[in-house]
């Protein structure tokens, strides 16, 4: 039996309005490839057909939706759709994930950025939300984006990884560094914008390697294009959430950077969150792991985070980061049951 009230209820947590009671559940990469139906899917496409196919998108993201009484549901993307589009020419290979064929490295490379008309060129994404929202009208709907650092990383690697390119570019064109982000600040906000514009209900900026960098340079180089980006989705009146992978200590000292939500990793205490940032909204802490270890693994994970939370009504209850492709389907039902039972 699928909640109704869903939409309602994740929207009151997110933004302190009453709402139908109950505690909003879903789960970062619900549509993946823990689900038999979309690795069936999967064999008829590749990734990129997929990304790119609205109609496919949509299907992939109401899969989870037909088997757990889930409260939102989210596009189903790729954080790189936008370096693609900027001219990077992106390709996933089995085994070896995503990759660049024209990094960034030189300043010839950043004069070839195609900065102009990327929201045209990134409207796959845009009908893929407004299909979404079409067929799943009682579920809150959510964009995303990766954060421009995450972006950068991969962008001046041309890989995924460790990244020291990326890193040691800071140092040899820091000048180059900002204004790249800068520029990926606006853009990132402009394609969320969209993507509310075209019937997201909020968006999730994903900063998945914010752990990369020590607490002195990410107040430098990255925390204003944060800001920034929060500054131009309050002013567009949409709800913006945060998640830094790997760096969640650092949010009690940056504090939300704007975002009325963050999202909290598994590695990162979640009552400290609350305690530094009163008011701000929760979502996640549990580690992805738990769903691999049993029934009352998962159960005591739920009932943690429900202690740590004190059973607030502003904590979105997910996972510390995405669900993991050897997960039973079963283990999220237990989790969305286990959530649907607290008090």
């Amino acid at each position: 039996m699928h909640t109704p009230s869903g939409r309602s209820r994740f929207l009151a947590a997110l933004t302190g309005s009453p709402g139908p009671g109950g505690h909003p559940v879903w789960l970062m990469r619900q549509a993946g490839r823990f689900l038999p139906e979309y690795r069936a899917l999967r064999k008829e496409n590749t990734f990129m057909e997929l990304v790119h196919a609205p109609a496919l998108c949509t299907e992939a993201a109401l899969q989870p939706l037909r088997r757990f009484d889930l409260d939102a549901t989210i596009v189903f993307s790729d954080i790189l759709v936008v370096p693609d589009a900027l001219g990077l020419g992106l390709s996933f290979t089995p085994g070896d994930g995503p990759a660049f064929a024209r990094p960034l490295r030189t300043d010839a490379d950043e004069a070839s950025l195609q900065w102009d008309g990327l929201g045209d060129r990134l409207g796959f994404v845009y009908e893929a939300v407004a299909q979404l929202r079409a067929a799943a009208p009682t579920h809150a709907l959510l964009g995303f984006a990766g954060a421009p650092w995450t972006l950068y990383c991969y962008m001046v690697e041309g890989q995924g990884g460790g990244f020291p390119n990326a890193l040691a570019s800071l140092e040899s064109e820091p000048e180059r560094a900002q204004r790249v982000l800068a520029r990926l600040a606006d853009a990132v906000a402009d394609h969320l914008i969209a993507q509310a514009k075209a019937g997201a209900d909020a968006v999730q900026v994903f900063d998945t390697w914010a752990g990369q960098l020590d607490a002195e340079r990410y107040l430098r180089f990255v925390a204003p294009g944060l800001r920034h980006i929060s500054e131009r989705l309050e002013d567009a009146g949409v709800p913006g959430m945060l998640f830094l992978r790997g760096a969640g200590d650092r949010i009690t000292s940056l504090g939300s950077l704007g975002y009325p939500a963050v999202s909290v990793d598994a590695t990162t205490s979640l009552a400290a969150v609350r305690a530094a940032l009163p008011g701000v909204t929760t979502q996640g802490n549990l580690a992805p792991e738990t769903l691999l270890e049993g029934d009352d693994a998962i159960r005591a994970g739920v009932a943690a985070i429900h202690a740590a939370t004190g059973g607030a009504a502003n904590h979105i209850y997910n996972l510390g980061h995405g669900l993991l492709p050897a997960t039973p389907p079963e283990a999220v039902g237990t989790f969305v049951q286990a959530v649907r039972s607290l008090e």
